[in-house]
């Protein structure tokens, strides 16, 4: 299932959003060990609808932001805490209107699919020395579609589904005009790309994808799919 949110406020956003977004997701969530211990199974987008400035984004007419999840529990648990709490205490963001979307159902085969925030990928070669930081790969490289199909059988198996068969690989049509999008989450700097991607297998796969996203940190607002 899918939350759509809509956002408002007369303040300029800073571009360091995120954090913003995770604790607000998090609050509303309320704490759940499970939840927090593997593989995030939930996604978030970026804001959308803004206009990029000096120093942070303008929603005049409001923002967007979705938040996707397998089942119904966590999408309905979200919607009450809002009910009472919907200010994000940050930037003066205030929720002013929530929808539910239900998640489509796919044929089995190959779907592609758009991105509502970064793809985010992290590799640590074996031969990396002991505290060495993770590579960011980009669409292109040999190794991405590799590891955005690992994540998300590595998802599907912590669901309990069946992972055979499902694939995960950047649109090869478009990876010539992909845009990478460098961000930082707190005080680590990311690199993420804006390209389609093809998610391959059973319409129950494809569902999943939709709504747990694809490659890392989907629980900090990468990977969301649309």
């Amino acid at each position: 299932m899918r939350l759509h949110v809509y956002l408002e406020t007369d303040r300029l956003v800073p571009f360091d959003y995120l954090p913003a977004l995770v604790g607000a997701f998090n609050r509303w969530a309320g704490h759940d060990a499970a939840r927090h211990d593997g593989l995030s199974l939930y996604s978030l987008s970026w804001l959308h609808g803004g206009r990029a400035g000096q120093g942070g984004v303008r929603f005049a007419e409001g923002a967007h932001w979705f938040i996707s999840a397998p089942g119904q529990e966590l999408v309905h648990r979200l919607v009450s805490s809002i009910v009472r709490e919907p200010d994000l205490d940050f930037a003066g963001l205030r929720v002013r209107d929530v929808r539910l979307q239900a998640t489509p159902e796919f044929a089995a085969g190959e779907q592609p699919f758009r991105v509502g925030s970064p793809v985010f990928i992290k590799h640590l070669p074996p031969e990396a020395k002991l505290g060495a930081p993770a590579d960011h790969l980009l669409p292109g490289h040999p190794l991405a579609d590799e590891l955005l199909t690992a994540t998300l059988r590595r998802k599907l198996r912590q669901a309990g589904l069946d992972d055979a068969g499902t694939a995960v690989r950047f649109d090869p049509a478009l990876i010539a005009t992909a845009k990478t999008k460098l961000f930082r989450y707190k005080q680590v700097q990311c690199r993420g790309s804006i390209c389609p991607v093809l998610v391959s297998g059973s319409g129950e796969q494809i569902a999943f994808a939709w709504e747990v996203g694809v490659g890392d940190s989907t629980g900090i607002g990468c990977g969301a799919l649309v």
